[in-house]
């Protein structure tokens, strides 16, 4: 069941990234640079998903991971995916679901669901630095363009001083190793959802 949200994972990812390709060539007009924002928020959202979905599955006890079976970890009464979230808003005593982007928030959320493959969750989101922190910064200031979130973005040093925060500077160039900073998310994303198994 694990293996299956990975694999579903890497199926969205790849979707995403075929979709995106035939953008990245500039220029680009207002359309395609909309809709490469619009990727961009899928891709976070289809990463939120997943982690989400992962660590409550993996309470159920009808999770299968690389090593097995995970045993539950919810009880009898909890065996299902949204009673599971259920059981988690009731032990955390809060009324809204954690951020599960945020690897604190969902690696809080593990640990209370006292989940039997924490440790490979652990280790493989709980990495500094986080590689897919750039995803939200840039998604963040996609979706607001408000003063904050551009110097959110700015503090990771992509941008000399009098350059514009678009798509083109964001989702484009290429960093370490010669990978399109969008490929790299989607990389790292697969890489990391291995590693949870």
């Amino acid at each position: 069941m694990l293996s299956a949200l990975v694999t579903q994972l890497e199926r969205r990812v790849d979707a995403l990234e075929a979709e995106i390709a035939p953008l990245l060539i500039e220029p680009l007009s207002a359309l395609n640079r909309r809709q490469a924002e619009h990727i961009t928020f899928q891709l976070q959202n289809v990463w939120e998903m997943f982690v989400r979905n992962f660590i409550l599955s993996s309470a159920t006890g009808h999770a299968v991971g690389a090593a097995g079976k995970v045993p539950a970890s919810a009880p009898y009464s909890f065996r299902s995916r949204e009673a599971v979230r259920v059981l988690l808003l009731q032990r955390t005593g809060n009324r809204f679901e954690p951020k599960w982007y945020r690897p604190v928030d969902a690696i809080r959320a593990a640990t209370r669901l006292q989940i039997h493959n924490l440790t490979n969750v652990t280790a493989a989101i709980g990495s500094t630095p986080w590689p897919l922190e750039d995803l939200r910064l840039t998604r963040n200031f996609f979706a607001h363009r408000s003063r904050s979130s551009a110097l959110d973005l700015r503090a990771l040093n992509w941008f000399s001083p009098g350059d514009v925060i678009s798509v083109e500077t964001t989702l484009m160039p290429f960093g370490a190793g010669g990978v399109r900073r969008f490929d790299g998310w989607c990389a790292n994303m697969k890489l990391i959802a291995r590693a949870m198994l």
